[in-house]
């Protein structure tokens, strides 16, 4: 009976021990396949920082044009920014003061949503 529950325990120890390392090597396989991607994508990755590096700086360079276009990305982020901080201003209200003062107790809703659903509406 004993060395049935030991080998029983030892067999389940060794499934356990066998998923673990399963476990690791997806882990570590995962993690091999992202650093081999990102090194096969830097060759991408410089050139397209520089170029922006570059287009950062003409911007900067350049006069400011129309004030009522908008010229580069960041600006158009600006105004819209502004534009939806402005919306949600406007959208949003407070409540009536005082409604809550007159409402009717919790009690009071109840008993008539009670009757309401004891005779439905015709």
């Amino acid at each position: 009976m004993i060395t049935e529950w030991i080998n029983t325990l030892e067999a389940v120890l060794e499934g356990l021990l066998i998923l673990l390392l399963q476990v690791m090597y997806l882990f570590v396989l995962a993690a091999c396949a992202v650093g081999i991607v990102a090194v096969l994508c830097l060759p991408l990755i410089i050139p397209y920082c520089k170029y922006l590096d570059r287009k950062e700086a003409q911007a900067k360079q350049r006069p400011p044009g129309d004030p009522r276009l908008a010229n580069t990305q960041a600006e158009t982020r600006g105004f819209l920014k502004g534009l939806t901080a402005a919306l949600v201003a406007m959208s949003v209200k407070g409540r009536a003061p005082g409604l809550s003062e007159h409402a009717p107790p919790f009690g009071q809703t109840e008993a008539r949503a009670e009757r309401t659903l004891e005779r439905p509406p015709p």
